[in-house]
């Protein structure tokens, strides 16, 4: 049957064999057999066959089959080859990459590169679409399906109650084995040393040794200690509930008398071999320094200095030599967090030369000011480097040097304030350069976790240790005097 504009329906198979007889019917389909004639131009719906009564429906043919037959500007769908769907959608990998298309470019964009098709004829149900054309996930995206990662669950003691109850083993003598107990291989004297295992016993070469744990209660072990691979594994689910009970930053600090009754409490020591020492050293200069300020207010850190400061580096440095001077110490650095509390402490090591019209020898305890939050930076910094310019005077058991400085590290740079008190007989004005370094293992003894680093120390999520309290306690003071 003839439609107008030249187009050509056939309403059913009955009609197709009468009024054309180039195609032929047979009972099994071939594609060959309902091949569409050149001169022709046949459009046929299964809508329309299924409404007339038709048994059998047209395959689907792709619309660029039909040249004349049909007009793909009156349908939006066709023309970025989208089917709009009844229902929920479905979920295949056209839905899912038309969805990470449109997240990552702000629309969406057809697989063919057609342009760009609005969301609300999407078959994507996480995205939305607003009036100017913008996309939006759904609100539904936002809502979390799992509980976090992160959410503590309770201890379960039973499970690892070998463990936390074992007791010190024998150790095995050298001349048991030749060969390391776990990878066999010979050892030697440099490249491949013998080491015990401190949990179980055994003799284990170096690469199958390098863990350090903490040990069960039974062992009276603060420090972490080495073990095999094997206890490692065993020993690690355990290192969180070790470090709140054993560790050295959990115990009450020993050493808090800070009076002339102690002769510790004289003077410092440029070298600290323990955080509990840097920790008294610290303390003790900020009482010193307190002392100082009081007598003489004039050889004070200003106050608007203090009350800024965003840190505070405390050491004590030995330094002498003439033109040349050598000066090395240890401390500590602290950090001011945001609700005006301070941070852990992070032990650290400084080195350096000073060039200059100088002559004679020292003992300074050093404090920084921090002034910035990208001084404080640098200090968590494994290693940084410090450059800068001051005047040095002692004679006796009081001087003062006054000095501010340039450091810079792999975590920043920052202007910091150095004031200290020294004692000895030494004049001079210099040009310093220091290299100052973090103390890994003196933070592993102190707080037993392999894992800290020094921004997790100073940056706050570390708790307070309780065996810094008088650190704390000579900082209240401090602060305390600067509020009078």
């Amino acid at each position: 049957m003839a439609m107008p504009e030249g187009k050509v329906s056939y309403s059913s198979i009955s009609n197709l064999e009468k009024e054309s007889s180039k195609f032929n019917y047979a009972d099994d389909f071939n594609d060959a057999a309902w091949a569409i004639p050149e001169s022709q131009n046949a459009h046929s719906s299964s809508e329309s066959l299924l409404k007339k009564g038709n048994l059998y429906q047209f395959p689907h043919e792709p619309e660029d089959y039909l040249d004349e037959g049909y007009d793909s500007g009156e349908d939006q769908y066709n023309q970025y080859n989208v089917v709009p769907q009844k229902g929920p959608p479905e979920v295949n990998l056209r839905n899912v990459l038309g969805g990470i298309v449109a997240i990552l470019t702000g629309r969406s964009k057809s697989l063919t590169g057609g342009g760009n098709v609005p969301f609300s004829n999407s078959n994507a149900s996480f995205l939305g679409s607003a009036k100017n054309g913008d996309t939006f996930l759904h609100s539904s995206v936002y809502t979390p399906s799992a509980p976090p990662l992160l959410e503590q669950t309770p201890f379960n003691y039973s499970a690892y109650k070998d463990v936390l109850e074992a007791e010190p083993p024998e150790w095995l003598p050298d001349s048991s084995s030749k060969v390391c107990m776990q990878c066999n291989a010979p050892f030697t004297a440099i490249t491949r040393g013998r080491h015990h295992c401190r949990f179980c016993g055994g003799i284990f070469c170096r690469v199958c040794s390098q863990g350090r744990c903490l040990l069960p209660v039974k062992f009276r072990e603060r420090n972490p200690q080495r073990v095999c691979d094997t206890c490692y594994d065993r020993l690690d689910p355990l290192q969180g509930v070790l470090i709140n009970t054993i560790s050295n930053a959990v115990q009450a600090a020993k050493h808090d008398v800070m009076d002339w009754t102690s002769m510790r409490g004289w003077l410092n020591l440029p070298v600290g071999l323990s955080m509990e020492h840097e920790i008294y050293k610290s303390a003790n200069t900020l009482r010193s320094y307190c002392q100082v300020a009081r007598l003489n207010p004039e050889k004070s850190i200003p106050t608007a200095v203090l009350k800024g400061a965003k840190g505070l580096a405390i050491l004590t440095v030995a330094k002498g030599g003439v033109v040349l001077a050598y000066k090395m110490g240890t401390g500590l650095v602290v950090a001011r967090r945001s609700d005006g509390t301070w941070s852990a402490p992070s032990a650290i090591l400084s080195v350096g030369l000073g060039w200059g019209p100088q002559v004679g020898g020292e003992l300074m305890d050093f404090i920084i000011v921090l002034h910035d939050s990208k001084a404080v930076k640098t200090f968590c910094s494994r290693m940084h480097f410090s450059l800068g310019a001051g005047c040095s005077a002692a004679a006796g058991p009081v001087g003062r040097v006054l000095e501010a400085d340039l450091r810079a590290g792999d975590r920043g740079s920052g202007m910091c304030y150095t004031y200290s008190c020294s004692k000895g007989a030494f004049v001079g004005v210099s040009l310093e350069g220091n290299i100052v370094a973090t103390r890994m293992d003196t933070n592993l003894r102190f707080y037993g976790d392999p894992y800290l680093t020094t921004a997790d120390i100073l940056l706050g999520t570390v708790e307070r240790p309780r065996a810094a309290e008088p650190l704390y306690a000579s900082l209240q003071d401090l602060y305390r005097r600067l509020q009078c």
